[in-house]
């Protein structure tokens, strides 16, 4: 078993056969970083007689003070069959290949490994693999960051929330959600929304809704860099595994259809009444069933109305097409990272950002995806939390968290980074 430097063609064909790989480690992200003008090494551990590539992982070098660099190894190594084994020598093999560049004064290591199960957002304990990661780690002589993204932007995300749909149709995924999530699933074909899948040189779409979110959740806006980012991303992974969903209110066909279905029930109600003076000439009333039916179509009559009133007042302001979210997702080895996202506030009842979780749903499975990642969160998971609203909006798709064990930093060697923390 020994530590090796790998060519393009090797990764790839490692990334294609492991079970499950961060977008951070695909090619496509290494192709897209190195479009930034950044160097990337393709690094791992070969075993076994003839060599097979049993670990390996894309490391991220970053400009510092001018002289120097950083190197990140972000969400790897990944393994075809893991040992402790094989990540010791990935681990020892990579600081030894970083020490001998004099110019690499520090590293930080994230590895994609869980540091305890939950149940939903309920811890329920330790795994064994987190903890050997983060012994071998700081054995190695690296410390834990005890920082989150929201404290620096260089931070990764230490929580996710992941909903595990193995073996399950869009029947299954449908009746595994929560009531909310599937009403408004059930709204699919009879509210005037679609969704629409756009190419990355529209990505202007996704940046507008993300722009008004950042506005009224006082976040800070993407930047034109992130927007690049993302869009160079979707490019490098192709139409088959990135995605730019947005949910499109037509208001005249959502007109329409609520015209089709008041004339409906207009009928039904005059059928209804008819029936009631058939029973009265005979002596005899409407059953309770009877009865209650046409409570409920008269209820649904005024809820009609009602929206029927809003979509008008939407069309007049806003045209007869309205984007109400926006998303980008990724798609790694059977997973699928919904990985960023934004909505229209005072559209929320549409459900266009459900409704784009339905169709990427439904992607998911027709395509064999185990993991439907919703990403990060601050793992808070208290009413106060600063985003209590998204781990809201998240856990209703009934999923689990998983809490990765954290960002490592090496400084590599100390005496050239003390030296290198005092050049302007």
């Amino acid at each position: 078993m020994r530590f090796v430097r790998l060519d393009d063609d090797s990764y790839a064909r490692f990334a294609a056969q492991v079970e499950r790989m961060s977008f951070t480690q695909l090619p496509a992200y290494v192709t897209t970083r190195r479009q930034d003008g950044l160097q990337i090494e393709l690094v791992g551990v070969v075993d076994g007689d003839p060599e097979q590539i049993v670990a390996a992982g894309a490391v991220v070098f970053q400009p510092w003070k001018k002289v120097f660099r950083k190197a990140n190894l972000i969400f790897g190594p990944t393994f075809t069959t893991y040992s402790q084994q094989a990540e010791r020598c990935f681990y020892e093999g990579l600081l030894d290949f970083l020490r001998r560049d004099k110019r690499v004064v520090e590293a930080r290591f994230v590895p994609p490994v869980v540091a305890a199960t939950y149940d939903d957002v309920t811890r329920q304990g330790p795994t064994e693999h987190g903890q050997f990661v983060a012994g071998l780690l700081e054995e190695l002589g690296a410390h834990r960051l005890d920082k989150d993204f929201n404290d620096a932007s260089d931070i990764q995300m230490k929580f996710v929330y992941v909903k595990d749909i193995t073996g399950m149709d869009f029947p299954a995924i449908t009746k595994s959600v929560s009531q909310q999530v599937r009403t408004a699933f059930n709204r699919w074909g009879t509210n005037g929304v679609s969704v629409e899948f756009l190419t990355p040189d529209k990505i202007g779409v996704l940046e507008d809704v993300l722009q008004h979110t950042a506005e009224r959740t006082g976040q800070p806006p993407p930047s034109a860099a992130e927007i690049e980012y993302y869009r160079q991303l979707a490019t490098n992974m192709g139409e088959d595994a990135a995605f730019f969903p947005v949910a499109v209110l037509n208001a005249p066909e959502y007109l329409r259809q609520i015209a089709t279905e008041q004339d409906q029930i207009h009928q039904d109600l005059a059928d209804l009444k008819c029936r009631e003076e058939e029973l009265v000439a005979e002596g005899k009333q409407l059953s309770k069933k009877q009865r209650n039916r046409g409570k409920e179509m008269e209820s649904r009559l005024e809820v009609l109305a009602k929206r029927a009133a809003e979509t008008e007042q939407v069309r007049a302001e806003h045209g007869d097409e309205v984007v109400l979210a926006a998303s980008f997702f990724v798609a790694s080895p059977n997973e699928l990272t919904y990985l960023v996202s934004g909505a229209y506030a005072e559209f929320n009842s549409y459900y266009g950002i459900y409704l784009i979780h339905r169709a990427m749903f439904e992607w998911a499975a027709e395509n064999g995806i185990r993991w439907y990642n919703f990403y990060g969160m601050t793992g808070d998971f208290s009413e106060d939390a600063s985003d209590a609203g998204v781990v809201h909006f998240k856990r209703q798709f009934v999923g689990d968290v998983e809490e990765y064990v954290g960002t490592y930093e090496i400084s590599l060697p100390p005496s050239l980074a003390r030296l290198a923390a005092a050049v302007d």
